[in-house]
């Protein structure tokens, strides 16, 4: 190293030293530096300390609110207070039709899905969810404790195969409750049994009944809320009765003082039906009408199940969530099948034994079920042909004398008593009954009703299509307006027009024949008016059919027309007027009444 390196590092040294002398704290300097640290060591031990103190705390306040818990649950839930914490969870059971969730919460069914099924806009169709449903028992214990079922947590226990459920609260090997669910492959029954073992002890002494609870928010299924409204509500059945219903139209309760078979919670094409092995004693039935729309109604049923306080008890039931299918109902042979709308009396007989039998018949062998209701209209109108036949008849011979009865009322003017005795003279005479044709049409009603009850109630016709209509159960729009029109709804319906143009057509060519006049004619064009703000929002095979019977009607009467001779006719007429006078049931009939009135039509005669 030469000498001015070595001189160099020197001076570094030196600079080196001298400024850290010069630097060096002074005594004030290093006394703040040491309360600074010790400062700085204070505030981290009393943090530390802060954090122990604050997790025994919280250790102490989680023990104390456990032992709070533990205590409120005891004096709550009594022996079953262990089964009143828990996690909700669920467990499916389901095969090719149902998907049933089972909650464990309450041990109930939570939702039942129709596999094969879909709601109006092609989502999964549920016939109801957890949340607006509730299923419970409600018993007092031997220790003043008002359980519910609800508020329990069961244990799960699935079978191998995965058809068979077991929801259990066992509070030990001998005492349980169990709700136990069964699934056969291709059926949409669920099997259901409570079972109740060792609970003889538990369940308070002077209970007789446990009650169960069951509530339901009916959801919207299909396109038309009106016309799911109008058909949703509860039916019952007691034992060997005809099944009752509560109101569509309005909020109704319903006291069930007798033992009760089943309960079904109908919607306008399914239905949630609960099945007693052996009846319920009795309880209630009720539905409200959901006024902001969110669902259709709110069903609920009160039932009593009866308890004998034996060792081990078991009640058996069953669900059925499924369609409202005339025949899959029907062969359940409980008469679960009359929750389906068919109409009363004569109505009901026409669709039962005619209607549903050729439906089903047809379908057999054809799969459009548009061309099925023009096959069954065709025949429904062969078959009525001969009224109809009937009914023209009589309406043309009321054409061929409307002169002559125009000359009795311009004869006699006001005097509406002699105009009365000398048109029935006149019918006397030419053999012919003024009501002749009012019957053939009074004949064809029960089938004109009938149709109008079994269309929107048949589940063959839902989601399928014909033609411009997407879903011959509810109403075809082919234009959808910005605005709803009171009445008539917010959509126009083509078939609805169709059937009130038909309608129309029919009426002229009806007043044409018969010769009304004045205001009875007015009335006539009015009516298909009317049906067309009523029917808009009804179903579209509905009014397909009703389309199609006017179609036939009226060219059954223009080929009648063909082989009916007016002439021939009004010759036929003029003959019966030259035989000797017969009194009809009719003639003494109004005979009869005229007498009670005290006027002799006989004195008329001499």
């Amino acid at each position: 190293m030469d000498r001015n390196s070595i001189i160099g590092l020197s001076l570094i040294f030196v600079i080196l030293i001298t400024f850290a002398y010069v630097n060096q704290p002074n005594e004030d300097e290093v006394r703040a530096a040491q309360r600074q640290r010790d400062s700085l060591a204070y505030v981290q031990i009393r943090e530390d300390s802060v954090a122990r103190l604050t997790a025994v705390n919280a250790q102490q306040q989680d023990t104390l609110t456990s032992i709070i818990d533990t205590a409120v649950a005891h004096s709550r839930f009594g022996v079953f207070a262990n089964f009143s914490t828990g996690t909700e969870s669920f467990t499916t059971i389901e095969n090719d039709e149902v998907k049933v969730l089972i909650s464990n919460k309450g041990g109930r069914v939570y939702s039942a899905e129709l596999k094969k099924q879909k709601r109006s806009d092609g989502s999964p169709l549920i016939l109801f969810d957890g949340s607006a449903n509730e299923f419970s028992y409600s018993f007092a214990t031997t220790d003043a404790k008002a359980i519910s079922t609800s508020e329990l947590y069961f244990t799960p226990e699935k079978s191998s195969d995965g058809k068979i459920l077991s929801m259990k609260v066992q509070l030990n090997e001998n005492q349980y409750i169990e709700q136990k669910y069964s699934l056969t492959e291709n059926q949409n029954m669920v099997a259901y049994h409570l079972n109740l073992v060792g609970m003889e002890k538990i369940i308070a002494p002077n209970t007789n009944y446990l009650d169960l609870s069951w509530k339901s928010n009916i959801p919207q299924q299909e396109m038309s809320y009106e016309a799911e409204s109008r058909t949703t509500t509860a039916f019952y059945r007691f034992v060997d009765d005809e099944p009752d219903k509560i109101s569509e139209s309005k909020d109704e309760k319903v006291d069930l003082k007798t033992p009760v078979q089943w309960i079904s919670f109908k919607q306008q094409y399914f239905n949630t039906t609960l099945i007693a092995d052996k009846p319920f004693d009795n309880g209630n039935v009720e539905g409200k009408i959901d006024e902001s729309k969110r669902t259709i109604k709110e069903l609920s049923a009160s039932l009593s199940i009866p308890y004998n306080h034996n060792a081990s008890e078991s009640f058996g039931m069953k669900f059925y969530f499924g369609p409202n299918h005339y025949k899959s109902l029907a062969a359940l042979n409980m008469e679960l099948e009359r929750i389906v709308p068919m109409g009363w009396g004569i109505f009901r007989w026409v669709n039962t034994y005619i209607v549903i039998n050729v439906f089903y018949f047809l379908n057999q062998y054809v799969s459009s079920f548009g061309i099925i209701i023009l096959l069954l209209t065709l025949l429904i109108k062969t078959v009525l042909l001969p009224l109809v036949y009937r009914s023209y008849l009589s309406a043309a011979k009321m054409r061929i004398l409307k002169p002559e009865l125009d000359e009795i009322k311009s004869k006699y003017g006001d005097d509406m008593q002699k105009v009365q005795q000398e048109n029935m003279k006149m019918y006397r005479k030419a053999g012919v009954n003024p009501l002749g044709g009012c019957i053939p049409v009074v004949l064809q009603l029960p089938i004109l009703i009938a149709m109008f009850q079994f269309f929107p109630s048949a589940f063959e016709l839902r989601q399928q299509a014909f033609l411009w209509s997407n879903d011959l159960s509810t109403y075809d729009s082919i234009f959808n307006l910005p605005f709803s029109i009171p009445g008539y709804g917010d959509h126009v319906s083509l078939f609805a027009i169709l059937m009130t143009a038909s309608s129309i057509v029919y009426t002229v060519y009806n007043n044409q024949m018969t010769g009304v006049t004045g205001q009875m004619k007015w009335i006539s064009y009015f009516m298909p008016l009317i049906f067309l703000f009523v029917l808009n929002g009804y179903a579209a095979g509905l009014n397909y059919y009703y389309f199609l019977s006017n179609l036939v009607t009226i060219g059954q009467q223009l080929a009648i027309r063909r082989f009916v001779d007016d002439k021939a006719l009004h010759a036929q007429i003029q003959e019966n007027k030259k035989k000797p006078e017969t009194k009809s049931k009719l003639q003494t009939s109004l005979e009869n009444m005229a007498k009670k009135r005290g006027v002799d039509l006989n004195k008329n005669k001499r």
